[in-house]
C-alpha cells in the first residue's frame, strides 16, 4: 500500500480572525492580526491514529507533510521539492507523487479544487483544516479522517465519487455565498464519519426562520451579552431586532442593540471580558450538520469554554432537520468537541425545541 500525505500549512488561518479564508491578500492580513497555523496539528491528530508500519509513505518536505510524520516517528519519503508557499507547491507535490493507493490532505477546499485540477483520477481523503469545506471529501474531524484511512489500509471501507466545491472568496468577504461545484473525485463513504458536501440553501423555508427569529429575540433576557454567528438562521433574530448584521460574520448584541459586528476570536474576548453572563446563537450547515467548526471558526475552544457548552443556543429550521439525522462538532479542541456531544436542544420554531442527538 503506498499513501501520500500532503499539508497545506497556511489552510484555515483566516477562520479565527474572521476573514473567510486565506486566499489571495488574506494570509498576510490574517499573520498581521495574529492568526496562527494549526493544519499541522491537525494532520497530527489523524494520523497519529493510523499505523502506518507496513505502508509506503512519501511526502512534500518540511511543514507540506514530513515534519508532522518526523514528529510521529512514521519512516517516508520525502519529494524533493523546493517550496515556494503558494498554491503551486500543493499542485508541484502531486505531480511529484506518482501513483499512491491513496492520498491523504490537510487543508479545505481550495486544495482540494488544486489536487483535482492536477490530478482528479487520485482517490483522496481530507483532514478539515480549512475555513469552508463545503466538499464532500472530507472526514468530520481529523480523528474521523485517521480512523477512515485505518479502515481503508485494512481494506474495511466503500468507495464512491464525490463533490469538490469552492467559493468566491471575495466575494465570500463582502457577505455574497457563491459556491461552484468544480468537479467529483474518488473517497471513502462513511455515514457518520464523512458528512458529504454542504446541502444548498434552501429559500421555501424563510417563514420557519422568521419565526425561529422571533423566537429568539423574545427570549433574551436583559444584560446578557449574545453572540450572534453566522447564517441565515441565526442572524433572522437581528432581522427581527432590525439591527444591521454580517451574515457571514459574529455580531454582538445586548439588550436588544447591537454591540459590535464581523468580530474576530480577539475581538470577542475583549468583549466577554467584564461583560458577565453571555450566549453564542448558532445556526447549522445544511446537508452536513455542523454546528461548529465550519466556516464559524471565530468562536475558537477558549471562547466556548468562556460561555459555557450549556450557553449554546442551536437553532434549525424544520425542514434543514428533516434532512439531517445528526447534528456535528468539530471545534478543534476534542476533549471539548467530547463534552459537546450528545442529546441537546434546538430551537425549530416559535415557542418549539426538539432534542437532537450531536456527535
Amino acid at each position: 500500500m503506498r499513501l501520500g500525505v500532503i499539508v497545506n500549512p497556511i489552510a484555515g488561518m483566516g477562520g479565527s480572525v474572521g476573514l473567510k479564508g486565506t486566499d489571495g491578500y488574506a494570509l498576510a492580513k490574517a499573520q498581521e492580526m495574529g492568526a496562527v497555523p494549526n493544519s499541522n496539528e491537525k494532520a497530527r491528530r489523524a494520523l497519529m491514529r493510523v499505523d502506518l508500519s507496513k505502508t509506503d509513505v512519501i511526502a512534500p518536505p518540511g511543514d507540506m507533510g514530513s515534519d508532522v510524520l518526523t514528529r510521529l516517528g512514521v519512516p517516508h519519503g520525502i519529494m524533493p521539492l523546493e517550496l515556494s508557499g503558494s498554491r503551486q507547491d500543493t499542485v508541484d507535490a502531486v505531480t511529484a507523487m506518482g501513483d499512491v493507493d491513496i492520498l491523504i490532505f490537510c487543508g479545505g477546499d481550495g486544495t482540494a479544487r488544486d489536487i483535482l485540477d492536477t490530478a482528479p483520477e487520485l482517490t483522496v481523503l481530507g483532514i478539515p483544516a480549512g475555513v469552508k469545506m463545503h466538499s464532500g471529501i472530507f472526514a468530520a474531524t481529523p480523528e474521523a479522517a485517521g480512523d477512515m484511512l485505518q479502515a481503508f489500509l485494512e481494506g474495511r471501507t466503500d468507495m464512491d465519487m464525490a463533490e469538490v466545491m469552492d467559493i468566491d472568496e471575495e466575494a465570500f468577504r463582502s457577505g455574497i455565498l457563491k459556491v461552484e461545484l468544480h468537479g467529483y473525485m474518488r473517497s471513502l463513504t462513511d455515514a457518520v464519519s464523512m458528512p458529504g458536501s454542504k446541502g444548498p440553501s434552501d429559500g421555501s423555508d424563510q417563514d420557519q426562520r422568521d419565526d425561529i427569529g422571533q423566537s429568539v429575540a423574545e427570549s433574551m433576557r436583559p444584560e446578557v451579552l449574545y453572540l450572534i454567528g453566522p447564517g441565515s438562521t441565526a442572524k433572522a433574530c437581528m432581522d427581527v431586532l432590525r439591527l444591521q448584521h454580517s451574515i457571514l460574520g459574529v455580531d454582538a448584541v445586548r439588550d436588544r442593540r447591537l454591540v459590535a459586528s464581523d468580530l474576530s476570536s480577539d475581538d470577542i474576548i475583549g468583549i466577554l471580558e467584564g461583560s458577565g453572563e453571555a450566549r453564542i446563537v448558532l445556526g447549522v450547515i445544511g446537508g452536513q450538520g455542523f454546528i461548529l467548526g465550519r466556516g464559524n471558526q471565530q468562536f475558537t475552544p477558549d471562547i466556548l469554554r468562556r460561555v459555557g457548552v450549556d450557553n449554546l443556543m442551536v437553532l434549525c429550521t424544520p425542514s434543514k432537520l428533516s434532512r439531517l439525522k445528526v447534528l456535528r462538532v468539530d471545534s478543534g479542541d476534542p476533549s471539548l468537541d467530547d463534552e459537546l456531544r450528545g442529546m441537546r436542544r434546538a430551537v425549530i420554531g416559535y415557542g418549539r425545541e426538539r432534542v437532537v442527538k450531536v456527535v
